[in-house]
């Protein structure tokens, strides 16, 4: 009785184990499509997702995700994707909330992002204009230096993908910028202060 108790444990375990594999390799492929992602995530995803369409159209970027997407087909999962195993876990663990919420009714648009997006994200493709030595760039080549790099501050603190902007510009705004620059440099102890309003 105990070695059919046991087998059915193992028989029931690698079944769970064979049905979340399965699942995350579906998902994993599914991603791959934009409308995937907004077939959930309604707003305001849908837009985003207009906005790169727009991008393909008229080779007109109205933001920097869309700007990505024009010149390299970036996808929502590229960015979006968790970076590391861990990441990756506690993406697609989302996710399948995420998921059983939406075909539950119980999903609340618009969505709040839980993981932000790690820095590691952006550097897989921004290594070198990071690394780039110079004063012009000390905003990003000093952030590794173990003498001056203040506490953590995301690429996408400044680098915000989904506001509308002007590609001329960078799509670079003052207000997500310069409070980054404050902080820096109070943490830093140098360099020009109060020229911005402090981060909230």
């Amino acid at each position: 009785m105990r070695l059919q108790r046991w087998q059915f444990i193992v028989v029931g375990a690698i079944a769970i184990l064979i049905v979340i594999l399965s699942g995350v390799g579906f998902v994993s492929y599914q991603e791959q499509d934009d409308n995937f992602c907004a077939s959930c995530h309604t707003q305001p995803e849908t837009e985003y997702l207009a906005r790169n369409l727009q991008a393909d159209a008229t080779q007109d970027a109205p933001d920097l995700a869309s700007f990505h997407h024009r010149k390299k087909n970036v996808r929502c999962i590229d960015c979006h994707v968790g970076e590391g195993f861990v990441g990756r876990t506690a993406v697609l663990s989302l996710a399948a909330w995420d998921a059983f919420k939406h075909y539950t009714g119980m999903a609340q648009q618009p969505a709040k992002i839980v993981f932000p997006i790690q820095n590691e994200a952006c550097l897989k493709c921004h290594q070198q204009e990071v690394a780039r030595p110079g004063f012009e760039n000390h905003q990003h080549n000093k952030y590794d230096d173990p003498q001056l790099s203040p506490p953590f501050i995301r690429c996408t603190n400044c680098h915000v993908a989904h506001r509308l902007g002007d590609e001329r510009t960078a799509f670079q705004f003052r207000d997500a910028i310069l409070p980054r620059c404050e902080y820096c440099h109070q943490q830093v102890g140098k360099g020009p202060r109060g020229q911005a309003t402090p981060m909230p």
